[in-house]
């Protein structure tokens, strides 16, 4: 069990709501657990994770959102694997989510692999796009009398 690698701060909070648990006569299963662990030392700032992995969205890299959401997505109970994909796709940057969405991903599993294979599509594509060509003008040798006299010439052969 987890509460066995408990050290310090955690062990003495953990031994506490041990007792107090068994005392009010409380089954410490391991949702409980880790509900009363959060609660303790999880960041004060996000209490509601569930609305924190609603509104997340992709504003740096692929990789950076990924571990966001899976991060969110840790701390959440009762999502359907629909709910979870529609909020990982609706998060996601548009150029990503629109080159996914008609895949119709049936898995969170897929949906992160297409944004990936997608992610690494743009990244190539970028390779390949440049700047417009600038030429410089074409630019003749003037015409001398001899090489019109020239041209005439092969004309009339």
């Amino acid at each position: 069990m987890a509460a066995y690698h408990l050290e310090g701060e955690a062990n003495q909070w953990w031994q506490w709501l041990r007792r107090t648990l068994r005392e009010e006569g409380n089954v410490i299963s391991w949702e409980k657990f880790e509900q009363e662990l959060w609660a303790r030392f999880g960041p004060s700032g996000c209490k509601d994770f569930d609305e924190a992995l609603s509104r997340i969205r992709q504003t740096g890299t692929l990789r950076d959102y990924q571990r966001e959401f899976e991060k969110l997505g840790n701390k959440v109970r009762g999502w359907t694997q629909k709910a979870l994909i529609g909020t990982f796709m609706g998060g996601l940057k548009a150029e990503i989510s629109d080159g996914i969405r008609m895949f119709k991903p049936q898995s969170l599993k897929e949906a992160i692999n297409l944004a990936r294979m997608r992610d690494e599509q743009l990244a190539r594509q970028q390779l390949f796009v440049r700047s417009p060509l600038t030429r410089a003008p074409l630019v003749f040798p003037p015409t001398t009398r001899v090489a019109l006299l020239i041209l005439q010439f092969q004309s009339d052969v």
